[in-house]
């Protein structure tokens, strides 16, 4: 991808400290989760005009959403923890990312009982340069948190489903929709929003839909194939 299409580390700082307002405001996380967002938010600030940035949101930390009611458990929350690293590529259909892992927890409330767990994931490369099996960009289900006690793994954790990248703002919004649709109903139309996911939208998905585009263009292949991570990384 492009230099010039990739926001500054500024840039996407600033569009972070005004996702943590607009979360805050619109009471979808719970306060104290707030900060979570903001140091994020500082540490992009200060590389300045970098091209290349990274940030991370802990699982020790993460963005907890409202909880909301729930036919069969009471209530339930949504919680988000992300590791992003971007960087320019050498070739502009590959998506600007070296690192990506979008965790989205749900938890049964108050007790905090882990129930579902899916991964906005960047396939693994390992030292011989193989990947691992599955598409280059993928959700997929199940797995334990960094660090976290092997107890609370979720043990199944295929398919591998083909998704375009997303960072944190496009995961909230993803979040939003599902589990707050009388906000999402709202905010989805506001400048300020719209805002927000128009940076994010151009970071995450050119090259991922031009790549489409060329398979489809191309003699009858399988477009899953051409997302391969073997394939396309």
């Amino acid at each position: 991808m492009k230099v010039s299409a990739i926001p500054t580390a500024r840039v996407m700082g600033t569009k972070l400290a005004s996702l943590s307002r607009l979360l805050y405001k619109e009471q979808l996380i719970l306060p104290y989760t707030k900060e979570s967002i903001d140091k994020a938010s500082k540490r992009l600030k200060e590389l300045g005009p970098a091209s290349s940035w990274e940030y991370t949101i802990r699982a020790s930390a993460p963005i907890k959403f409202v909880p909301i009611p729930d036919k069969k458990l009471g209530q339930i929350a949504p919680r988000l923890y992300i590791d992003v690293a971007v960087k320019p590529q050498e070739k502009d259909d590959k998506p600007p990312f070296n690192r990506l892992n979008a965790t989205i927890e749900v938890v049964d409330w108050p007790e905090g009982h882990l129930q579902s767990r899916w991964h906005i994931d960047l396939a693994n490369r390992f030292d011989n340069g193989a990947y691992q099996a599955g598409p280059l960009f993928h959700l997929q289900g199940g797995g334990h948190k960094p660090k976290g006690d092997r107890k609370d793994e979720l043990k199944i954790s295929l398919p591998r489903w083909e998704i375009p990248p997303k960072e944190l703002i496009l995961s909230c919004e993803m979040i939003i929709a599902n589990f707050y649709p009388d906000k999402w109903n709202i905010i989805r139309e506001q400048r300020g929003w719209l805002d927000l996911i128009q940076i994010a939208q151009q970071l995450c998905y050119p090259a991922y839909f031009q790549h489409i585009q060329n398979c489809l263009s191309k003699q009858p292949q399988s477009v899953l194939k051409a997302l391969w991570a073997s394939e396309w990384g």
